[in-house]
């Protein structure tokens, strides 16, 4: 059976190390794109298992026509653009840029040339206005960060190349997920971070708002939903597993790992609130699910995900 060619576009991250195992298994040609080939190489560390790293600059169209022309490929998945809201406050110009320009310029080629490539943007939850109800496709969009604009941008863009023109695009709206390779800046990272110092040296870690509550998805089960929903109709989709915490029960897990409270070893500083942040995001990923025909039974979620990552930074040192 010949093997379908996938391209990873911005793939030395979490989502690109995990659809790349999780492509490879399926016997994928995989191509990973990124601006810096060197960084790229530091970042992955081994896990490019059979795929070519290529240099793309995603702002240059000819570059682009010339990759795809060259590979005619099956999938694109689009993971390039900042990925952090709150740096994006700080950079808004940047959030547009990588998260819009790259992607609409992939975009405009398929069209372009015809290609029949289905085409993945990797949209995210930071498109909603703030509430509490549970959160669908049809949830009234109103973003509070640059970020969360940018990717409303994208994925308005990626409806429109579907609807009106009948490229075979996808929109995955990804709810908090997270892995070993996660940037260690984040929240849960910092939470499991924090519970290894105050084991090793009883250091003490300053957070902001602990009192929000999200879905944190593992990023390996993300891959697999991700897959299974492009192999549908073109459309619009929630990737979460509905499991419901807050940044105190994620703390508390970490914590209790070692048997200590942390509420002796943390405190909350206002310099490291979000400027803007939702109190609670949650999901309702079946609606999706149902949709489509598909079952999701989440494996890993809350402590789970705590003991994955401290257990990793341990071994790790």
């Amino acid at each position: 059976m010949k093997s379908k060619i996938s391209i990873i576009v911005g793939g030395s991250g979490q989502f690109g190390i995990h659809l790349n195992s999780y492509l490879s298994n399926k016997n994928h040609k995989i191509l990973i794109t990124t601006r810096n080939i060197k960084k790229a190489n530091s970042k992955l560390k081994g896990n490019i298992y059979k795929s070519k790293i290529i240099k793309l600059d995603i702002y240059n169209k000819v570059e682009i026509i010339k990759l795809l022309k060259k590979y005619n490929p099956n999938y694109i998945f689009y993971f390039a653009g900042l990925s952090s809201p709150m740096k994006s406050f700080l950079t808004p110009k940047e959030a547009i840029k990588s998260n819009y320009i790259g992607c609409r310029n992939f975009l405009e080629v398929l069209k372009e040339n015809k290609f029949k490539t289905k085409f993945l943007n990797a949209s995210s939850c930071e498109v909603f206005g703030a509430t509490s109800k549970k959160l669908d496709v049809k949830s009234f969009k109103k973003p509070i960060s640059p970020y969360g604009v940018s990717k409303l941008m994208s994925y308005n863009l990626t409806k429109k190349f579907r609807d009106e023109y009948g490229i075979k695009a996808y929109n995955a709206i990804i709810f908090n997920t997270e892995s070993i390779y996660r940037s260690k800046d984040y929240l849960i990272p910092k939470i499991c971070l924090a519970a290894i110092r105050a084991y090793k040296i009883k250091a003490k870690t300053y957070f902001g708002n602990i009192n929000i509550s999200r879905e944190w998805n593992w990023c390996e089960e993300q891959v697999e939903y991700i897959y299974k929903f492009i192999n549908k109709s073109p459309q619009d989709f929630i990737l979460s597993n509905g499991k419901l915490y807050s940044a105190k029960d994620m703390l508390y897990f970490a914590f209790k790992y070692f048997n200590l409270d942390y509420r002796k070893y943390t405190s909350v500083k206002k310099k490291f609130f979000r400027k803007k942040d939702f109190r609670v995001k949650r999901s309702n990923y079946l609606v999706c699910l149902k949709r489509n025909n598909l079952k999701r039974v989440p494996g890993i979620f809350g402590k789970k995900i705590i003991h994955k990552i401290i257990k990793n930074y341990i071994n790790a040192n």
